[in-house]
């Protein structure tokens, strides 16, 4: 009976959106700058293919960062990005470069690509009452929902994750 009440909380914690990867804070080797970096984390989605968010940010660059794009469970080319905050459209800039693509792990698919923002914007995205990501294939697009109302996303808590770490790495003005 405790191993059945084990398994159930392990299994419940595993599905909540406040859990995964902490960020990274780094000092660049190359130019001294401090670099905070999250990886990506799920969007809440109702398919196999969904969408995520992380982030890298450097002190080089403190008013922007860059938001990594991801496509779980699919090798597809990102053409294009935008966000739905509180009703604004934010239309991503890409940066250069194509999609990268991950297969290097058996049966998972991961295609990911870097978009330029404003860390206002992002700092909008994580305190909004209502966000989606909307990402653009060549097959298509594919929305997911950060956050709506009391429905959140691990890519919500994530940002705001990130968000702090930028806030304690940056220099006090």
């Amino acid at each position: 009976m405790r191993f059945a009440i084990l398994a159930a909380a392990v299994a419940m914690a595993g599905c909540a959106t406040t859990s995964g990867t902490g960020p990274t804070v780094s000092r660049s080797g190359f130019d001294g700058s401090t670099v905070v970096d999250i990886s990506p984390h799920g969007n809440d989605c109702s398919s196999m293919t969904c969408t995520g968010l992380g982030a890298q940010w450097s002190s080089t660059t403190p008013d922007a960062a860059i938001l990594k794009v991801q496509v779980f469970n699919d090798i597809t080319a990102i053409t294009g990005a935008k966000l739905n905050v509180d009703g604004q459209v934010i239309d991503l800039e890409p940066l250069r470069g194509l999609t990268n693509f991950d297969t290097s792990t058996p049966g998972l698919k991961i295609s990911v690509k870097g978009y330029q923002i404003k860390l206002s914007e992002l700092r909008r995205v994580a305190s909004s009452q209502r966000a989606w990501l909307r990402v653009s294939t060549p097959s298509g697009y594919i929305e997911d929902r950060i956050v709506e109302g009391p429905a959140d996303s691990k890519a919500l808590h994530a940002i705001r994750r990130f968000l702090a770490a930028v806030d304690q790495a940056r220099p006090a003005p």
